[in-house]
């Protein structure tokens, strides 16, 4: 019975972690004016936080609130990827935006640009999770931070809490593909509850 409400459990997870990317994917596609495509997802659950990989990555913090009970979690993106979006949100042409693509220190609009492309992400994932769990959740940004790697972001966390880890394979307009990866609590099901 445990592998098969294991299975469940994955497949639950997956159809989430699909909904809340896409709902990302769609909408900054929107807003930025370019596309952003979704092409692989992978998801597992663990008590731990995801430090950033390999490079400096921007964290996209979230407060999400799961049946009246305040949670955390983050999505980390690339710093070029973070910045490439934080461009495009100030309607930066795209031979501007392939040059600071490369900047390591940020002026103070790219940096209120970031923050707004937070608001956007948590608005997103607002959105998908209030599809999936009506009347039980609810997402907002709680701003950005950068991340050097082997660092994970800074929210509050109980170490006995499972988070829904995903990684999703993205492409950002021309872009070669870059992994960005989502931290969220999880929303017990309907029969996990009334067990």
């Amino acid at each position: 019975m445990s592998t098969t409400l294991d299975k469940s459990l994955r497949e639950s997870d997956r159809a989430v972690s699909q909904h809340v990317f896409g709902k990302i994917a769609e909408d900054l596609s929107m807003l930025l004016d370019r596309p952003l495509v979704l092409s692989e997802l992978e998801v597992e659950r663990s008590p731990h936080k995801l430090p950033a990989p390999k490079s400096v990555h921007i964290a996209f913090r979230l407060g999400v609130t799961v049946d009246g009970v305040q949670r955390h979690g983050a999505l980390l993106v690339p710093l070029a990827e973070a910045i490439s979006m934080a461009c495009y949100l100030m309607m930066m042409a795209d031979d501007v935006v392939a040059s600071r693509r490369k900047d390591r220190d940020m002026e103070r609009a790219t940096k209120d640009a970031l923050v707004e492309v937070g608001n956007l992400i948590g608005g997103s994932i607002d959105c998908a999770l209030r599809e999936t769990f009506p009347k039980r959740t609810s997402t907002r940004s709680e701003g950005c931070q950068g991340l050097k790697p082997g660092f994970a972001p800074a929210f509050p966390h109980a170490a006995d809490e499972e988070l829904v880890l995903v990684r999703a394979s993205l492409t950002l307009h021309e872009y070669p593909p870059f992994d960005a990866w989502l931290m969220l609590p999880v929303v017990p099901t309907e029969s996990a509850e009334a067990a």
